[in-house]
């Protein structure tokens, strides 16, 4: 077992330390501002995960019954269009899962876009 932080800790920390001890200290607008979009970074870093694209156009492929051709997301756009196609509602309902994973992990991303701390 390595005793090397993982690049999830690291970041963890780098948002704390921001959070907790630059952060108190910045009174200038745009310096906030910008320390805030930092801890939302390294937040997200931290939390974001393995990447999925490989696992989700598997996903989508099957659900289309590998038929999707050379532009993926074209044949599921397309699926949509149709809502008779057989595979609708399994490419919509896959399309909806994939958008709430996404939003929450990139959670942090948008609070601080909103001028938000994201929480530790």
């Amino acid at each position: 077992m390595s005793e090397r932080p993982s690049d999830e800790a690291i970041w963890a920390s780098v948002a704390q330390t921001l959070r907790r001890t630059v952060l108190p200290y910045v009174s200038d607008p745009q310096a906030r501002s910008a320390t805030i979009q930092l801890i939302g970074l390294a937040t997200y870093a931290s939390r974001r995960g393995p990447d999925v694209e490989g696992e989700r156009i598997a996903e989508l492929t099957k659900a289309l019954g590998g038929a999707a051709g050379q532009d993926l997301m074209r044949s599921c756009f397309a699926v949509l269009a149709d809502p008779d196609h057989p595979a609708h509602e399994d490419i919509r309902s896959i399309f909806e899962r994939h958008l709430e994973q996404d939003l929450a992990s990139e959670e942090a991303l948008l609070q601080a876009r909103r001028g938000q701390v994201p929480g530790g």
